[in-house]
C-alpha cells in the first residue's frame, strides 16, 4: 500500500518538476569589467585624459555620472582653462547619437556629465578637448558596456525562480499524495 502510495506520488511529481524546469528561463550573468576607470594617452599633444563612470557599470534608465580628468602627460597636474565637447553613440545601431554636449567648462582639468543610457549596449563616449587660448586640442575615446538592470534579472532570471519553481513543485506534490491517499481510504470504505 505504502509502495503503491510512493510510486503515484513520485509519478505524479517527477513530470511536474520536470516541466517546471524546463519553463525556468535561461538567463546568463555577465561582468564587462570591474574598472570603472580608463585612460586615454596623447603622446603628441602630451596629454593624459582619465575617465570614470559612476556608478563602475552604468544600467539602462539608471543615471549615471562620466567624469573627466585632464593632466598633463608628464608632469601628472592638471590642464586648465578647457572647454569641452561629448558625444555618446551607441543604440541598436551603435552610431546613433545618443547624447551631445558641447561648451563644458573646465578650468581646472577636470569636468563630468550626467546622462541615463536608454538601451542595453556598448556606447562609444567621444570627448574633445581644447584650451580656452587654443594651444592644446585632444581627442579621446572611450567605451562603455550597459547590461540590463541588476535587480530585473535576479527577478526575472535569478535564484528566487528557482526556489519558487521548487516550493511550486513540492507543493504539487503534496496535493498530488493528499488526493491519492483520499481517494485510497474512500476505496477501502
Amino acid at each position: 500500500m505504502i509502495i503503491l502510495l510512493s510510486s503515484r506520488f513520485l509519478m505524479t511529481a517527477f513530470p511536474l518538476t520536470t516541466m517546471l524546469v524546463y519553463f525556468i528561463p535561461s538567463i546568463a550573468y555577465c561582468q564587462i569589467g570591474t574598472s570603472s576607470t580608463k585612460t586615454w594617452l596623447d603622446r603628441e599633444n602630451n596629454i593624459k585624459i582619465i575617465f570614470s563612470s559612476a556608478p563602475a557599470q552604468p544600467t539602462i534608465a539608471t543615471p549615471s555620472t562620466l567624469s573627466f580628468t585632464v593632466e598633463n602627460l608628464q608632469t601628472g597636474k592638471p590642464v586648465t582653462n578647457l572647454l569641452a565637447r561629448l558625444v555618446i553613440l551607441g543604440g541598436p545601431s551603435n552610431q546613433e547619437t545618443t547624447f551631445r554636449m558641447t561648451n563644458i567648462s573646465a578650468p581646472y582639468g577636470h569636468y563630468s556629465v550626467n546622462v541615463i543610457f536608454p538601451d542595453i549596449g556598448t556606447y562609444q563616449v567621444i570627448t574633445r578637448v581644447t584650451s580656452q587660448s587654443h594651444d592644446v586640442s585632444s581627442l579621446a575615446s572611450f567605451t562603455v558596456a550597459v547590461p540590463a538592470l541588476q535587480s530585473t534579472l535576479n527577478l526575472i532570471g535569478g535564484n528566487y525562480i528557482i526556489e519558487i519553481s521548487l516550493l511550486i513543485a513540492v507543493a504539487a506534490g503534496v496535493a498530488s499524495f493528499l488526493i491519492l491517499k483520499i481517494t485510497v481510504y474512500k476505496e477501502k470504505q
